[in-house]
């Protein structure tokens, strides 16, 4: 192998080395998983993260977590989420956010920030809500309390008149208000407080429930959420592995020199044009005066590969020829008569009009799929 092959094999190669590690970074990012989701499956609940590729369809849901949403409800969002929770669903919301505003004012709370920050929240009600495993303290680190003049609500931790978090009953559902940003982060559940809460919360779940995750952004079936297409194709393992896929193919094709298309045969990787045949037979004959030499060759070589293809006598004459052809299959009889007798000119002929004619004879020749008009038999 010669050195430029050589070089261009161990760049194709570098090429697609390169490829793959950026597609294994890729997916490596991409595997990342929140924690709260990790643990909704760790319970064996059928959870799911809510994204463009995968809005909420909350008919198939029995539990809804809206966690540090940084974008906020739209109108028909809320109204689904609302509906939701009237038909039994349950809806746990967390963050201080104020994209969260438009959907605690729809049941009647607000979320105000708090002179003190309030690091952690103690228990409220003197007995717990979940006497088997009671939780005294959690961890909330938020600079917001909800508070309720709407509505009455059942408050579960907070600071005195602050909530951190509160919950109440609505229609056949029931609601979990938290104004704890990071509660169900990896972060906050480090902390065993927020860990026994999330478990315990857990419990009043149906068996094998279908919980939505979305942390973040919420994006739901019809509601103008991002292009499912693109987010499918640059946000998941399995659509950057098409797109790096595609990227490897294109560059091979490209490196190898390829084209779209039919590739040529083996035997024609050195295909000389007709043009190029009487350009060189001209240029080395042109002080002999052999055109017209030119032109038998050209003449006697088509007769031949005409005669060859449809199998008739190639001494015929002119016309009788073409009409043996027009037997075998429909052609313009006249116009090949024409050529085949301008091509027996006895008269000396241009090199202008000598390549015209092999222009010619190789555009007809293409068509009726025979061989090159140019080409001398041995």
């Amino acid at each position: 192998m010669n050195s430029p092959m050589r070089h261009a094999k161990y760049y194709t190669l570098g090429v697609v080395l390169a490829v793959l590690t950026f597609f294994q970074y890729s997916c490596d990012s991409l595997a990342y998983e929140s924690a709260l989701y990790r643990v909704m499956r760790k319970l064996k609940f059928r959870a799911t993260e809510i994204a463009a590729s995968q809005p909420a369809r909350l008919d198939r849901l029995d539990v809804l977590i809206l966690t540090e949403l940084r974008q906020e409800l739209d109108k028909q969002e809320i109204e689904q989420i609302l509906q939701f929770v009237e038909e039994g669903g349950t809806l746990i919301v967390a963050g201080d956010h104020e994209s969260l505003q438009s959907l605690s004012l729809e049941y009647g709370l607000e979320i105000r920030k708090v002179s003190n920050s309030l690091e952690t929240s103690h228990r409220i009600p003197i007995e717990p809500i979940f006497p088997n495993r009671p939780v005294n303290e959690i961890y909330s680190s938020t600079d917001y309390a909800i508070h309720s003049s709407q509505r009455d609500v059942a408050p579960l931790y907070g600071q005195g008149e602050d909530y951190s978090i509160v919950t109440f009953g609505e229609g056949e559902g029931r609601v979990f208000f938290s104004s704890c940003p990071d509660i169900f982060s990896r972060r906050g559940l480090r902390h065993n407080g927020n860990a026994t809460f999330l478990y315990n919360l857990a419990t009043t779940f149906p068996r094998r429930a279908r919980v939505g995750v979305a942390e973040d952004y919420y994006y739901a079936v019809g509601s103008g959420a991002a292009n499912p297409l693109m987010h499918l194709l640059f946000n998941t393992a399995g659509g950057l592995g098409v797109v790096y896929i595609g990227v490897i193919v294109f560059l091979f094709l490209i490196l190898r020199g390829r084209r779209f298309g039919t590739p040529l045969a083996v035997d024609e990787t050195h295909r000389r044009v007709s043009s190029e045949y009487v350009h060189a037979m001209t240029a080395l004959y042109q002080k002999g005066d052999t055109r017209r030499a030119i032109l038998k060759q050209i003449r006697d070589t088509f007769r031949s590969n005409l005669a060859a293809r449809w199998n008739i006598n190639p001494n015929l004459e002119t016309v009788s020829f073409a009409e043996e052809i027009a037997r075998r299959k429909p052609i313009d009889t006249e116009k090949l008569v024409k050529l085949l007798t301008e091509m027996e000119t006895r008269a000396d002929i241009s090199e202008a009009r000598l390549l015209s004619i092999a222009k010619r004879v190789e555009a007809y020749c293409e068509r009726a799929k025979i061989g090159r008009p140019g080409s001398i038999r041995r």
